[in-house]
Order: C-alpha cells, then sequence, then structure tokens
C-alpha cells in the first residue's frame, strides 16, 4: 500500500497576471511521435507534475486542444500540467479510435478492439510520464496523473502499469459505456486490482452512468489499496454537461482533489 507523503509540493500560487498558455512539446510512444501541451506555473521548482488526460473528443484537427481551465486549477497549486495527444487524437499522428473500432456500439465486435484500442493509448499515458519525468522543471518522483471519460479509463489503466505514477484521479470513466462493454468493465476492475497508488473516483451524479465510480470503489474496499470515490451532486442540465464535470466545474471538486494530492502526490 502506497504510504503517506512526508512533505507536500501543492501550494497556493497567484495567477494574477499569469498567461496560461502551454509550450507544445512532443514526445516518443512506440513508432509515434506525439504531441503535447505543457503548462509551467510562475516561479522556481521543482514542481510536482500531473499528466492529465483528454476525453475521446479531441478529433484532428480539433482546436480543443489542452483544457486550460483544469490546467490552471493545476497551476494555481504549483502543479506543472501536461496533456498529452495519444495518438490519433489533436495534433499526435496515427490512427484514430474509430478508425480501430469500427463496429456498433454495444456488440462484442465494438467491446473487443476498444480494449485493445485503449490499451494501446495507456501506453501513449506512461509515455507522457517518461517526458515529464525527464523535465528540469519537474520532480521526477512527484507526478500524478488524471483524466475524464476515455482519459479517465487512459488514467487507470496507465497508474496499473507502473507504480511511477504517484497517485492518480479517475473522473467519469466509461460513463458511456460500462453497461454495455463488459470486456472493458473487466478490464479495468483487472487494472483497479493491480494498482500499488492511491486512487480517487469522482463523477456527477447526473452523468450517463455512476456505476463505474460505484463499483470500482466497491471491488477495492477490503483490499489494502487506497482509494476514495465521490459522486458529486448534478452539475448542468443533463447528462452530457454532468459527464464534463471534470473540465467545467474545476471550483466544486477542486477542494477535494487538492485535499487528496496534498496527503498523497
Amino acid at each position: 500500500m502506497s504510504k503517506e507523503r512526508t512533505k507536500t509540493y501543492v501550494r497556493d500560487l497567484d495567477l494574477t497576471g499569469v498567461p496560461v498558455v502551454p509550450s507544445e512539446e512532443s514526445f516518443q510512444s512506440g513508432e509515434y511521435t506525439l504531441a503535447g501541451f505543457l503548462f509551467l506555473p510562475p516561479g522556481e521548482g521543482p514542481f510536482a507534475g500531473m499528466v492529465f488526460n483528454h476525453g475521446s473528443g479531441v478529433d484532428k484537427g480539433s482546436t480543443d486542444l489542452s483544457k486550460p481551465s483544469v490546467a490552471a486549477t493545476l497551476m494555481s497549486w504549483g502543479i506543472v500540467g501536461f496533456i498529452p495527444h495519444r495518438r490519433g487524437y489533436g495534433n499526435s499522428p496515427g490512427p484514430g479510435w474509430r478508425d480501430e473500432v469500427t463496429a456498433e456500439f454495444g456488440t462484442e465486435d465494438y467491446d473487443t478492439p476498444l480494449v485493445a484500442r485503449l490499451d494501446r493509448e495507456s501506453d501513449d499515458v506512461v509515455a507522457a510520464l517518461d517526458y515529464l519525468q525527464s523535465r528540469p522543471e519537474v520532480d521526477a518522483d512527484r507526478i500524478g496523473v488524471m483524466g475524464s471519460s476515455f482519459g479517465g479509463i487512459n488514467t487507470l489503466l496507465a497508474a496499473s502499469k507502473t507504480d511511477r505514477f504517484r497517485c492518480a484521479v479517475e473522473f467519469a470513466g466509461a460513463a458511456m459505456n460500462w453497461e454495455r462493454t463488459p470486456r472493458l468493465r473487466e478490464h479495468m476492475t483487472a487494472a483497479a486490482l493491480t494498482l500499488t497508488q492511491p486512487i480517487f473516483f469522482i463523477q456527477a451524479e447526473n452523468d450517463f452512468s455512476t456505476a463505474p465510480t460505484v463499483e470500482l470503489a466497491a471491488v477495492l474496499e477490503g483490499t489494502g489499496k487506497v482509494v476514495e470515490a465521490r459522486v458529486f451532486p448534478g452539475f448542468g442540465a443533463g447528462h452530457w454537461e454532468g459527464h464534463l464535470f471534470e473540465r467545467l466545474g474545476t471550483m466544486i471538486w477542486g477542494p477535494e482533489v487538492r485535499r487528496f494530492l496534498e496527503r498523497w502526490l
């Protein structure tokens, strides 16, 4: 079981007049040279770091690239944020996920390749960790991982692949898929059971389904692993806005996530 940190790097930084503008970086993941966006807090490091992961909607040619609202929250806590574009998304090369998962949603022919695709994407998240550990501004021993939707799934899978992530915050992973994709559900459950670091599952009550948060937390109960789970009250006018809680609701979830990171990052 992970040990609590004896010193926290989480702190208050004033972002008044500070541009929340990233630099576009490149990093290697297998055969692909991928793009990512790096947000540095003001002042002197070393800083803690966070790999934070986008969902499935960052299409090729998208202008929705870097999630600056989440980055600003991390920067205000003295945390470097790095959002990698996984293979086939945004500014990164490779086939899109729907190029590899072509079957109708909810079928076995959809479920099986989706698991394989997301598992490959999680390798890109581990490669993003390698990149962030190479940055001189970052304490290589204090890097966490977070993300929402497909980014939440990749957060869980990547954390299960390496103990170099100090902790994980998983928003809404598989909220749109959980009940219809048994293979993905099994894969995520198996990943959760191999975690070595603390994890915090978070959703809004009006997301498409809160079963992933409730059921994954229940699976880990009594295992000796450090797990927290919180279903926040509904957010916005329906399932879609509830599903975007991570991006749009930083002022709501921020205090709870900060408390978690102060303890475990």
